[in-house]
């Protein structure tokens, strides 16, 4: 009867245990690392590109008006030296505004390319689900811990490389 009862738990035990397959993925960087991405990342990176040197251009005209008010300092009266430091003020307000709309800009890019791509990464995505026989994937900056085997990442570029 003992043996009988020790049967029945390992069975039961062994049944209760499955493998459950799981995996990480950086979706974002997939779709951006993949051909595609790459291809469709070339006009926002012109974008944000040209928006960084209309910003550094007025960053240094910024730069230059602070260093030609501090040489005209002594030289000028109280008044024209209060107008100039206003104005200087309001430039430099005008250039921290002008980096965060390039900075939201940019971001509203980035999102616009990932919306684009996501449809081909996910159509990628859920052939290697079926091919591994995936029951869990996980988002990687989600996870705590993966191992390096968990991580189908590169996978997911390589397949929708393959796909498109």
């Amino acid at each position: 009867m003992k043996k009988l009862i020790i049967v029945i738990f390992t069975l039961c035990f062994i049944n209760s245990v499955q493998a459950t397959e799981v995996a990480v993925v950086d979706f974002r960087s997939a779709l951006l690392q993949s051909n595609i991405g790459q291809e469709a990342a070339k006009e926002p990176k012109q974008k944000v590109a040209e928006m960084d040197a209309r910003l550094k251009k007025e960053q240094e005209k910024l730069e230059a008006s602070a260093k030609d008010l501090k040489r005209d300092e002594l030289t000028l009266s109280e008044d024209e030296f209060n107008k100039r430091r206003q104005q200087l003020a309001e430039h430099q307000n005008q250039v921290r505004a002008m980096a965060a709309n390039m900075q939201q800009q940019a971001k509203a890019l980035e999102q616009q390319l990932i919306q684009s791509l996501t449809p081909k990464g996910e159509a990628a995505l859920k052939s290697l689900i079926e091919e591994r026989k995936l029951e869990l994937v996980l988002n990687r900056q989600l996870s705590l811990y993966a191992n390096a085997d968990a991580d189908i990442t590169d996978e997911l570029v390589k397949r929708i490389n393959k796909d498109n």
